[in-house]
């Protein structure tokens, strides 16, 4: 306080132009009652010098730059970093403890280290407790779906161990392994029967019954076969079960004039389809191919025959026992030749030519149509039948 007042008079003394040289010695010759050599002292100006070097601290010693160059510069001391304190409401921010914070050396900066992820459930201290448990990691929520825990499958043992086994046992109502419980081979089902035999023994489909004829149609039918000038014969009813039979059976000599059939039974719808099949289209191909040449004669291959189809052991019935199919294994000319069929895809003579042609036409007449080497079990023959399809559909192979 007392520097602070003399300060204040100092500045004004300066202001007013009252400053006094702070020594100066006075002459004899003025004051005569003043002894020689006595220095006058002004009072005020020796009270700011003394006031002056009184509150001033002492200046510090700048260091040389030898000293400056090789010297370390402390850093300062680094304050303790708080931890993040747990939300409040959760397990967390009940039992979680902040744990003490080290000392750290003063001559080593500390830089602050990412804090690990605030673990559920603590692992217990205690060595006799339980095993601790592992920690919940929640995975980042989406907009649609909140945070969950991760999902972390479980190693599976070794099959064959003893751990292996102690799993199955422990999960009796675990479901099977697929393929775990099929039969292998050699081995038996419950029943102790094999599964081909179980599939051979199960109820084939019911045959069909036998085909209806109408009276009306099936007059028609055998006026319009008599017009063609077959030579034919009506027989007794054919009915030999599980499908097979015939309700108005004809015995067929001759399917044209001149073209013999050698007595083949069949139904009328049958023998009409076969006689304009021979006039429209095989006669006709045949006047291209081998001009002058007449077919006297078709060799069947198979006609009625109270079987499955393809003769196989199983299956659907076959439509030559029913009437309505006629296999053509050969084709007769009026010079004894006889034009065998088989595969003629590549064949290129005129003989290959007709077959093909003849085997085309056919599907304007029959709604089966199977030409040789369509499938293993027709390679020697050509297969032609009246089955009543949906919508006319035609099958020709």
């Amino acid at each position: 306080m007392q520097h602070s007042w003399i300060a204040i008079l100092a500045g004004l003394l300066l202001m007013v132009g009252a400053g006094v040289p702070p020594e100066r010695p006075i002459p004899q010759a003025q004051h005569s009652g003043v002894p020689a050599g006595v220095v006058e002292v002004n009072f005020l100006t020796r009270i700011l010098q003394d006031g002056g070097s009184r509150g001033r601290a002492p200046r510090r010693r700048a260091p040389s730059r030898q000293q400056g160059r090789g010297a370390i510069p402390q850093p300062p001391a680094l304050a303790d970093v708080p931890l993040p304190i747990p939300k409040p409401g959760g397990e967390a921010g009940k039992t979680t403890e902040a744990p003490q914070q080290a000392e750290r050396p003063a001559d080593k900066p500390v830089v602050p280290e990412a804090q690990p992820p605030v673990a559920q459930n603590r692992p217990s201290e205690n060595p006799q407790g339980p095993p601790p448990t592992p920690p919940v990691v929640e995975q980042p929520g989406t907009a649609s779906e909140p945070p969950h825990e991760a999902e972390v499958p479980t190693p599976l043992p070794k099959p064959g161990t003893a751990a292996a086994d102690a799993q199955a046992a422990d999960k009796p109502d675990q479901a099977a392994t697929p393929g775990a419980d099929a039969a292998k081979p050699g081995e038996t089902a419950g029943d102790g029967k094999q599964p081909d035999e179980q599939k051979a023994e199960a109820p084939p489909p019911p045959p069909p019954p036998l085909v209806k004829e109408e009276p009306e149609e099936l007059k028609a039918c055998l006026a319009e076969l008599s017009s063609l000038g077959a030579k034919f014969e009506p027989t007794d009813p054919i009915d030999e079960g599980n499908g097979c039979g015939i309700e108005s059976p004809i015995d067929v000599a001759a399917v044209l004039p001149g073209v013999e059939v050698g007595g083949a039974t069949m139904r009328c719808k049958t023998a009409v389809s076969l006689a304009h099949w021979l006039k429209d289209t095989v006669q006709p191909a045949l006047d291209i191919a081998m001009p002058g040449r007449r077919i006297t004669g078709l060799l069947p291959g198979s006609t009625y025959a109270c079987r499955l189809r393809n003769s196989a052991s199983t299956g659907k019935i076959s439509e030559h026992a029913r009437g309505n199919a006629f296999d053509v294994a050969a084709f007769k000319l009026d010079n004894g030749e006889k034009l065998e069929m088989k595969p003629r895809t590549e064949d290129s003579t005129m003989e290959g030519a007709f077959q093909r042609t003849a085997t085309a036409g056919a599907c304007l007449h029959f709604t089966t149509v199977l030409s040789p080497g369509s499938d293993a079990a027709h390679q020697n023959h050509l297969h032609l039948d009246v089955l009543e399809r949906k919508d006319g559909y035609r099958y020709c192979r």
